[in-house]
């Protein structure tokens, strides 16, 4: 009962976490790592539980950048909105637009908070979009878990 409740208290943070980028899951999936001294098993579902529940929140992000970022497709007189080089050239291209996103979400660089509406102006697809930061978080998010669980395990 309590890795219910602890898996389902990670996968509410990081979908708060989605939405609001200043609550910190990671602290929170090193707490829990150090503290409940869980099986490796648990370590990993809370990895991907932590995961899924962030891409739900960034999934509304993609969708939000989707339709903010149609103002590109229309033809205005006004000043465009110049993006730096590498978040430019994803643009056209949907495998340089997911291996950016791939990028971001394992490491960070670029923040995925500002990457996830960007990806909706790249014009990829949501599936691509959910799949490929769901592995990159989940990556991202073993690493973080697995580190503090094993110094733990061995701790006596």
């Amino acid at each position: 009962m309590t890795v219910l409740v602890l898996v389902g208290g990670i996968f509410l943070l990081a979908l708060l976490a989605g939405f609001v980028p200043f609550v910190s899951i990671e602290l929170a999936l090193i707490v829990s790592a150090a503290t409940h001294h869980p099986s490796i098993s648990v370590l990993l579902a809370l990895a991907v539980t932590a995961a899924a529940g962030l891409m739900v929140g960034k999934g509304c992000f993609f969708v939000g950048g989707r339709s903010a970022f149609s103002w590109r497709r229309r033809r205005s007189r006004r000043t465009r909105l110049r993006l730096p080089g590498f978040l430019n050239r994803a643009t056209g291209k949907p495998r340089v637009a997911a291996a950016t996103v791939f990028v971001s979400a394992a490491t960070g660089v670029p923040p995925f908070a500002v990457v996830s509406p960007l990806a909706g102006g790249w014009h990829l697809r949501l599936s691509s979009f959910l799949v490929v930061g769901f592995a990159g978080k989940s990556a991202r998010f073993a690493g973080i878990v697995l580190v503090p669980g094993l110094l733990a395990a061995l701790h006596p």
